[in-house]
Order: structure tokens, then C-alpha cells, then sequence
């Protein structure tokens, strides 16, 4: 798997992240929201459900579920215990698996490996997952906030990401078994970004 992660530094800029996340075109029919910390939010959850087919209700829902959501990640910004003028709000991150390996993901595994990141990389933080589908292959946003709720700061040297990375593709030889999607992150060390057709 490969994992890259962009600052999210604005409102605005937060705000349209997770609009598209929420309500991006490429969401899967078996896709998922997992959001964790984030007060009040099964009751949008369960509001989306019963107004499948009414369009205007649904996008109503949807606005609301955004508003809230983006509520509780500016109050938990000002939370923070060291105040930043340009601090990161949060983090947009993508969890991405090769198209070879997508087809055999199912929505329980890709749960699973949601649930395992957020452990990981921020225990104490708010976070939201969604599943998309792109071409073929399969890949979880995730919008971690730059703050945990106790208002310390959670930033991820490059050396604690790369362990993140090794910690999941770990997770991922124990618990998927995927061929294609192998990414040997000890070797990336003097490289940005790995060239992967995925």
C-alpha cells in the first residue's frame, strides 16, 4: 500500500476536503464513512440511509453531516495547548491499493485497515475515513486532525511516518495478503515518493 499525506492549512481548505470525501464522485456503492471522536455523527449516518432517493433531503443531510464535522475540527484546533497562527488545521491522507489487489479488498477488510490507521497514526485525534474507487483501483481518505483532543499538537516526523508506513504494511502481509500492493518503505528512505502505477 502506499500512504501520502498533504497539510491542510484553512478552513476553506478543510472544508472542501471533506466535501469531497463525503460527496466525491468516485465514492464505491460498497463504500464507507467511519468518522472516530466526531459528536453526533451516526445520527447522519442513519438520516443519509432513510433519504436515499429523495435527492434534496439527502444533499440536506449531507451539508449538515459536513457543517458538523467541520464544527468539531475548528473547536478541537483551538483546543491546541500551543497557539500557531499558520498551524496545521489537520491532515488529508490516502491509503492506496493497486488495481491488481482492489478486486479482492472487500468492504470489511478495507474497514479494518481504516480502523488499524487510525490507531496508529493518531489514537487521540478526530478522524474521517471514506472509501473511493478510482478506475480500478480501490483507496481510503482520511482527514486527521493536526491536534488531539487534549490540545497537544500531533505532527509525524519523516522518520515516524515511515514507521507508520512499515507498522501498515505490516498490518497488511498479516492481514490481506496482497500481492501487487507491496511498497518496501526501509528502501524509500532517500526517495519522496515511490513510482507505483497506482
Amino acid at each position: 500500500m502506499i500512504i501520502k499525506s498533504k497539510s491542510i492549512k484553512s478552513k476553506s481548505n478543510l472544508s472542501n476536503v471533506l466535501r469531497y470525501i463525503l460527496v466525491g464522485h468516485n465514492l464505491t456503492d460498497s463504500g464507507f464513512v467511519l468518522s472516530r471522536s466526531i459528536r453526533g455523527d451516526r445520527k447522519y449516518h442513519k438520516e443519509l440511509e432513510q433519504s436515499k432517493g429523495d435527492t434534496m433531503l439527502e444533499t440536506a443531510v449531507l451539508e449538515a453531516r459536513i457543517d458538523n464535522m467541520l464544527s468539531q475540527f475548528e473547536t478541537n484546533n483551538e483546543k491546541r495547548l500551543i497557539p500557531h497562527k499558520n498551524g496545521n488545521r489537520a491532515y488529508h491522507e490516502i491509503i492506496s491499493f493497486h488495481a491488481n489487489d482492489s478486486k479482492n479488498l472487500s468492504r470489511d477488510a478495507m474497514l479494518n485497515v481504516a480502523r488499524a490507521y487510525a490507531k496508529e497514526r493518531s489514537p487521540n485525534s478526530l478522524i474521517v475515513f471514506s472509501l473511493h474507487r478510482n478506475k480500478t483501483h480501490l483507496h481510503i481518505h482520511a482527514i486527521v486532525s493536526a491536534v488531539e483532543l487534549g490540545g497537544k499538537v500531533k505532527r509525524l516526523t519523516r522518520a515516524e511516518f515511515r514507521q507508520l508506513k512499515q507498522k501498515m504494511e505490516r498490518y497488511q502481509d498479516t492481514h490481506l495478503k496482497l500481492e501487487h500492493s507491496k511498497v518496501n518503505h526501509l528502501s524509500l528512505i532517500h526517495i519522496s515518493e515511490p513510482t507505483r502505477p497506482y
